[in-house]
């Protein structure tokens, strides 16, 4: 039985990349690099455009993140798929949480639509080097 929280921490989301949360039958998600959120800080199984649930994701934003080195080169932003994965990571996350069992792969997707990107933020101090992209499904 999963612990059914509104919100997981980053070590939580390891847990769950190691098969320690959802157990053995439930879907898992990548490890780092590849993780693209550091917390769960809302989860609802009611909510949403359709009453179906709702669920919100952040990804801390650094300009050390390994993919602003060659995405591109003179003009960094993060990979519009890796934003595409982050979302596919965060809706397998949730249908384990309901309960659902697999492996928490992707099998495919209909139309997608990019709009915005992610760019490097810039350095302006020690306090000020990381902002946060927010995932929302509805």
């Amino acid at each position: 039985m999963v612990d059914k929280r509104e919100s997981y921490t980053k070590e939580d989301l390891l847990a769950s990349g190691r098969g320690e949360l959802f157990g053995a039958k439930g879907p898992q998600l990548p490890a780092p690099n590849m993780l693209m959120m550091d917390r769960v800080i809302k989860m609802t199984e009611t909510g949403g455009n359709y009453d179906k649930g709702y669920v919100e994701a952040e990804l801390d934003i650094n300009p050390d993140l390994w993919f602003f080195g060659c995405h591109f080169i003179g003009d960094p932003v993060m990979p519009g798929c890796l934003g595409l994965d982050a979302m596919w990571q965060l809706v397998g996350f949730y249908l384990g949480w309901l309960g659902g069992e697999g492996k928490g792969r992707a099998l495919g997707v209909g139309e997608v639509k990019f709009t915005g990107q992610v760019c490097r933020p810039r350095k302006k101090s020690p306090t000020a080097s990381t902002s946060s992209a927010l995932l929302t499904v509805v």
